[in-house]
């Protein structure tokens, strides 16, 4: 994923994230309102967000599901 995230412009709409992770741009949404994931807000409603906090965001999810994954197996 590393080699496709350096191909991604330095800041991403919500739009171009969630195509770029499979997902619903509400669920983009729902990580910033969060602050799961970092982000500028850009008018009312639109948010624009760096690449490099979105390979800080995906960095974390994957620690988070490796973690968990050990918790599952230790049951």
């Amino acid at each position: 994923m590393s080699d496709e995230l350096d191909r991604l412009p330095d800041m991403m709409t919500t739009a171009e994230i969630a195509q770029f992770m499979r997902v619903n741009e509400r669920t983009v949404r729902v990580w910033i309102e969060s602050r799961d994931l970092e982000a500028f807000p850009i008018g009312k409603r639109g948010y624009r967000v760096s690449k490099s906090d979105l390979r800080e965001f995906i960095e974390r999810r994957k620690r988070s599901l490796h973690n968990n994954e050990g918790t599952e197996q230790q049951k």
